[in-house]
C-alpha cells in the first residue's frame, strides 16, 4: 500500500478505533495546534512525521483533562490516556516515533491553577520518567514535554528534578535564557502585518531572520501563533515562507495541507 493511499485510509477510520502505528519520516518544522481536536489525537500527526503536538489541559480534582474549555472536557479524554499511555506504548514497542532517531515534543498549555496543575503533572510524570527526554537526561528516541501557557515559570525554574523544559516568550530568545526555555512563542499579529498576500515586506522578513538566526546559535526553536492569513491559498504562502527558516516551529490545524506545503519546499 503507498503512503498516500494509507493517509487517506486512516481519514475514514471512525474515530474510537486506534489506527495501527506506521512510523513516517520525521517533519522537524511541523506542529500539530490543538492535536486532541483531530479524529485520532497523537495518531493523526504522527502517521504524517509531525515532531511536535500541543494539547491544552485543566486541572479538574485530580485529573488532566484534555479540551480546549470547561464545557468540552471529558473525564475519559485525560493526558494520559490520549498523550502518555500511547506514547509509551508505541515507544515499547517500536523503539521510535520515526524511522529514524528523534525527540517527539508534547506542549502542554496551562489552562487553569498553574502551581496546582505543575505539582500533578510532575507527579503522573515521574511514572513516566523512563520515556521521557529530561533536561537532566535527555533521550534521541524520548518524550519531550514542554509546558506552555499558564505555568508557574519561577517554581518550574527552581525545580531541581524537572522533568520539563518550558516554552518561553520573544524575549527568550539568546544565550542569557535559562537553557531549559527550549521554545519561544509570540503573537504573529502582534509583529507582523503580512497575511500571505504578495511579497513578504523586506523590514519584516528581516525582523525574522533576525530571530531566526539568533534561535540557531542557541539551539531554541519559535512558534507563532494568529496568523493573518484568512484564505487557504494566504495560508499556505505564510507556512511556505515560515519553512524557509529552520528554527521556526510552523503549527497548523490542518495537518495533511501542511504536511505537502512542506514536501513540497526545495531540499537543501
Amino acid at each position: 500500500m503507498s503512503y498516500n493511499i494509507f493517509l487517506a485510509a486512516l481519514l475514514f477510520l471512525l474515530p474510537t478505533q486506534t489506527p495501527i502505528f506506521h512510523p513516517a519520516p520525521p517533519l522537524n518544522q511541523g506542529h500539530s495546534h490543538n492535536d486532541y481536536w483531530r479524529p485520532h489525537p497523537l495518531y493523526d500527526a504522527l502517521h504524517l512525521g509531525f515532531k511536535s503536538v500541543e494539547a491544552d489541559v485543566f486541572l479538574i480534582d485530580t485529573t488532566l483533562q484534555v479540551g480546549h474549555e470547561p464545557a468540552a472536557l471529558q473525564r475519559t479524554k485525560a493526558l494520559q490516556s490520549l498523550y502518555l499511555d500511547p506514547l509509551r506504548k508505541i515507544q515499547q514497542s517500536q523503539g521510535s516515533f520515526y524511522i529514524k532517531p528523534a525527540e517527539l515534543w508534547l506542549f502542554v498549555d496551562f489552562k487553569n491553577d498553574g502551581p496546582a496543575t505543575y505539582a500533578r503533572l510532575r507527579q503522573i510524570l515521574a511514572r513516566y520518567r523512563p520515556m521521557l527526554s529530561t533536561p537532566s537526561n535527555p533521550r534521541p528516541n524520548g518524550v519531550r514535554v514542554i509546558l506552555t501557557g499558564g505555568y508557574p515559570r519561577a517554581e518550574v525554574l527552581a525545580d531541581p528534578d524537572a522533568l520539563v523544559f518550558l516554552d518561553g516568550q520573544l524575549a527568550d530568545l539568546g544565550p542569557t535564557a535559562p537553557t531549559t526555555i527550549c521554545t519561544v512563542n509570540g503573537d504573529w499579529a502582534t509583529y507582523f502585518k503580512w497575511n500571505g498576500t504578495g511579497p513578504m515586506p523586506a523590514a519584516e522578513a528581516a525582523r525574522l531572520r533576525t530571530w531566526n538566526d539568533q534561535a540557531q546559535r542557541t539551539g531554541q526553536k519559535i512558534r507563532f501563533w494568529n496568523l493573518s492569513a484568512t484564505t487557504p491559498a494566504q495560508r499556505r504562502a505564510m507556512w511556505a515562507a515560515l519553512l524557509r527558516y529552520p528554527a521556526v516551529l510552523v503549527g497548523a490545524d490542518e495537518l495533511v495541507e501542511l504536511k505537502q506545503t512542506i514536501d513540497a519546499q526545495p531540499k537543501s
